[in-house]
């Protein structure tokens, strides 16, 4: 009647346990995955994107000036 509450006791195992994932494997799965993230990012087209915010700021350039003679 009046015996202590017992500690729970948890079996829990990490995702991250040491036998798994060694340092060593973790670096070179993250050298792997950066190197595979600069060869897409190298192929994107930055060109065009140049090109295309050139062109919306002539756009917007020759908008306002419209708009300021058509206010006068």
């Amino acid at each position: 009647m009046f015996s202590q509450k017992q500690n729970k006791k948890f079996n829990y195992q990490s995702r991250f346990s040491k036998d798994e994932n060694s340092a060593a494997k973790l670096k070179q799965s993250l050298n792997t995955s950066w190197t595979e993230t600069r060869r897409t990012a190298s192929k994107t087209k930055k060109g065009n994107t140049l090109f295309l915010l050139i062109g919306v700021l002539a756009v917007l350039l020759i908008v306002m000036v419209y708009l300021n003679t058509k206010i006068k």
